[in-house]
C-alpha cells in the first residue's frame, strides 16, 4: 500500500537533493515542480528539523576527528562545530530574528511512498530542509 507525500522547499537544489535520496526507498511517481505562487504561510506544514551542534565534530570533516568517529570539540574547534556554512546561510535568511526562514517556499516535491516507510521518509525530508504538508 502506498501513501502520498507532499514537501516544499526554498530552492530547486534542496528538492533535487531529496529526490536523489528517495531513490533508496520504495517510491513512485516522484515529481518536482516550481510553484506559480509562493506557498501560503497558513498552510499546515511539518517544519524542517533543526540541526543543532552537539559539541562534537563528525569524523572526516577536516578537523582533528578520527576515522573511528566524532571527537569532543573544545576551544576554537567547538566554535567551528556550531557555525558551518549552512548555519551561517540559514541565519542570513531570518531577517526579523524570529527563528523562521523568511524565504518563500517555491518548489514542491510529490511522491507516493510505501506506507511502512512513510515516517522514515518524512524524517529524511525534514532533515534536508523540507517542509512536509500534513495531508489528512
Amino acid at each position: 500500500m502506498s501513501r502520498p507525500i507532499q514537501a516544499y522547499f526554498h530552492t530547486e537544489n534542496e528538492a533535487e537533493d531529496v529526490r536523489i535520496k528517495l531513490q533508496t526507498y520504495r517510491v513512485e511517481q516522484v515529481e518536482i515542480g516550481e510553484l506559480d505562487e509562493a506557498l501560503d504561510r497558513d498552510t499546515p506544514l511539518l517544519f524542517p528539523i533543526a540541526v543543532a551542534g552537539a559539541g562534537t565534530i563528525p569524523a572526516g570533516v577536516g578537523y582533528a576527528g578520527s576515522e573511528a568517529g566524532p571527537i569532543a570539540a573544545t576551544g576554537a574547534a567547538a566554535a567551528g562545530a556550531y557555525l558551518g556554512f549552512r548555519t551561517l546561510d540559514e541565519a542570513g535568511h531570518d531577517k526579523d530574528g524570529d527563528g523562521v526562514d523568511d524565504r518563500e517556499l517555491r518548489y514542491a516535491l510529490s511522491a507516493k511512498v510505501a506506507e511502512e516507510q512513510y515516517d522514515e521518509i518524512v524524517d529524511l525530508i525534514r532533515r534536508h530542509q523540507g517542509h512536509v504538508a500534513t495531508l489528512d
